[in-house]
């Protein structure tokens, strides 16, 4: 069940590691617990700490596909190397929800986040993410992520 409680955030621009993937949406799940454990080995190799907890953000592609990133927040960019790619979430207003639910119905959360954007006469201003607070493995219904939305104030 979804915890219908919005907040408003103001975020300062994180540079992230992440993996990068282009992928029909229904792929993204089995997909996700993967790219993560990567990065999370990539980052342990160099000895380099997450400041954060993961996250995955989705980009829509072309002929109904989506671009995934999956990775860490980390204090400093990073080169690129291999599958891990530098990145960055944006500066400015956020507005954020968690989820706790079956994941193939996270989509709630997200047409609350939309009717909340609507209601105060704001925009979504690029693409939302997802931040798990514990590791997104096993069953996607215990994932319990918190989503994340960029958007204009009115």
């Amino acid at each position: 069940m979804h915890t219908a409680v919005i907040e408003t955030r103001t975020l300062a621009a994180q540079p992230t590691v992440v993996r990068r993937a282009t992928l029909p949406p229904s792929e993204v799940t089995g997909w996700l617990p993967l790219a993560l454990g990567d990065i999370a080995e990539w980052l342990r190799h160099r000895r380099i700490v997450p400041c954060g907890f993961p996250f995955s953000r989705r980009h829509q592609a072309a002929d109904g596909l989506v671009v995934v990133e999956a990775g860490f927040p980390v204090t400093l960019p990073v080169a690129p190397n291999g599958l891990a790619l530098p990145s960055e979430l944006p500066a400015g207003p956020v507005v954020v929800t968690a989820y706790s639910g079956p994941y193939r119905k996270i989509g709630t959360a997200y047409d609350l986040i939309e009717d909340w954007l609507r209601r105060h006469h704001d925009r979504a201003t690029g693409d939302a993410w997802e931040i798990y607070h514990s590791p997104p493995i096993g069953c996607p219904d215990e994932w319990h992520p918190e989503i994340v939305q960029p958007y204009s104030i009115a």
